[in-house]
């Protein structure tokens, strides 16, 4: 299992806003239970300000599959956490990092509750309209 993410866009202007898109990549057969507790944690970053520092998937509207033992993510679609970039924030390559908790199920029917990190790169840009106080 792995985490893919990225920012788009992928520069990002002083005091605008930015979305982190998580995909979350299973082996076939592996399920990604959406209970008990999905949570995407964010890694503090002074330049960024998100809406809070961790996510339940029940508040991310999380695209999920009902099946007969549970309901699970569907692995197809991308997680998207929205951001803004500060306005005194540093300029050029900038890092979002976290880690998302999770339950997988295995075809043999027993779980692990695990966590993975995950992080990835964007490019901040000076952004002219804002005032320099």
């Amino acid at each position: 299992m792995k985490i893919e993410c990225l920012v788009s866009p992928r520069q990002v202007l002083q005091g605008n806003e930015g979305l982190l898109k998580i995909k979350i990549v299973v082996r076939n057969g592996v399920k990604i239970s959406a209970n008990p507790e999905f949570l995407i944690r964010m890694d503090e970053n002074e330049n960024l300000s998100f809406a809070k520092i961790f996510f339940a998937g029940s508040e991310l509207n999380l695209p999920t599959t009902q099946e007969n033992a549970g309901v699970f993510l569907d692995p197809q679609k991308e997680i998207e956490v929205p951001f803004k970039l500060n306005e005194g924030a540093l300029l050029g390559s900038l890092t979002i990092s976290g880690e998302v908790v999770f339950t997988m199920l295995f075809p043999d029917n027993w779980s692990v509750k695990t966590t993975q990190k995950f992080s990835t790169n964007f490019v901040s840009r000076r952004n002219y309209k804002i005032k320099k106080k």
